[in-house]
């Protein structure tokens, strides 16, 4: 058996053992694809509005007060640092976080505690998340869902090779390689229009869909994290550590607030800041802010400020970081397109939209050679 017939014949029993649940991944990604502008609008339209006009925010130390109050309350046993999350948005909460858990939402003109803004949509796009990687329909995770999901991926990636394979004509002749580049309006059949739709889709969106399910890889599986980090640096450079003050130096330090207000004076163009709190009285606060639309992390750098000064003693952007922290990054926002700010999002969107038409076009290409050859039997 030649080995373009042999390609042929896998392309086709992998694309109609997997187009099912490459369908659903397909699909569920088009509706995932404006997913965070999504939820901030929705976040957006749940914000404070100010009490009166020209009100301004409380400081920041009145904030630090009621956030170690609630740890107080809510998490006494926990080990870990509670930390707060401001937007550079007007009405927009402070948020108290101990780790990843949210403790609370805090209205920016009052401190008290509000309802988390936007809340039905992150459970919809939460659940809808959950059935896109592991087919759970309440957002739950799924062992059983994410290898399914993680071998269609397989399947969908062979196909992608396959593929390209079959794509190539069997002369490289240019009248051969612009029939299957063009995307005519006229067909002399449906055969023939799906023949060229599956050929020419599949050419154009081949590069970011080869993107989206190798990143898709490490989501299903663990070998791939794993090899990644015996292949790469996992080692990174240490910002600079604080130090305690001296009883004279304490007098000295500056607010939390006007810590703050030096941060927003250096890097204008910031979106959110993420701090621990201090236990102590200490030399340097260190702030993780994000420049970008917060799927960006080439735009994120932590900062390190002298709490005596509101000078800046250190930065790392985010090419200082270990070389696998860096691709992990990557890996999580390109599979999104996000990386790139909108322009990815669309162009992933458009690359999924259009793995629906690859799908269907495949299942009704074989269907249709099934039927041809049931029919010739029958003659």
């Amino acid at each position: 058996m030649k080995i373009r017939k042999t390609f042929f014949w896998l392309h086709l029993i992998l694309g109609c053992s997997a187009a099912l649940f490459v369908l659903l991944m397909s699909i569920t990604g088009v509706a995932l694809t404006y997913e965070r502008q999504m939820i901030k609008a929705a976040e957006r339209a749940d914000y404070v509005k100010p009490p009166t006009n020209g009100a301004q925010a409380l400081t920041l130390d009145n904030f630090i007060i009621v956030a170690n109050s609630l740890v107080a309350e809510k998490a006494k046993k926990t080990e870990k640092k509670p930390s707060i999350t401001l937007t550079n948005e007007l009405g927009a909460p402070v948020v108290i976080k101990v780790g990843r858990k949210v403790l609370a939402y805090l209205n920016p003109y009052t401190a008290d505690v509000m309802a988390e803004p936007g809340k039905n949509t992150k459970i919809f796009f939460k659940k809808l998340r959950g059935f896109h990687r592991w087919l759970t329909l309440d957002g739950t995770f799924s062992e059983t869902g994410r290898w399914i999901n993680g071998v269609a991926n397989v399947f969908f990636f062979i196909l992608l090779l396959t593929g390209g394979y079959l794509w190539l004509p069997k002369r490289f002749k240019t009248k051969a390689f612009k029939q299957k580049l063009t995307i005519s309006s006229k067909h002399a059949s449906v055969k023939a229009r799906d023949y060229q739709w599956h050929n020419a889709f599949g050419f154009y969106m081949s590069p970011i869909l080869f993107i989206v399910i190798v990143t898709a890889f490490f989501f299903s599986f663990k070998w791939p994290g794993q090899t990644l980090k015996r292949v790469v640096s996992s080692e990174s450079i240490a910002i600079t550590s604080a130090q305690a003050l001296t009883i004279a130096q304490q007098s000295q330090q500056l607010s939390q607030q006007a810590l703050i207000t030096a941060l927003s004076a250096e890097f204008t163009g910031w979106q959110s800041i993420q701090f621990l709190i201090p236990t102590l009285n200490q030399s340097i606060q260190i702030y993780q802010v994000d420049n970008g639309n917060g799927g960006e992390p080439q735009k994120r750098l932590s900062v390190a400020l002298s709490t005596l000064t509101g000078e800046v003693v250190e930065k790392q952007t985010f090419d200082q970081a270990s070389n696998y922290r860096q691709v992990r990054s990557y890996i999580r926002f390109l599979h999104t397109g996000e990386a790139f700010g909108l322009v990815g999002q669309t162009l992933v969107g458009l690359a999924s939209l259009l793995a629906c038409l690859l799908v269907y076009t495949g299942v009704m290409l074989s269907w249709r050679r099934w039927q041809a050859s049931r029919a010739a039997k029958l003659t």
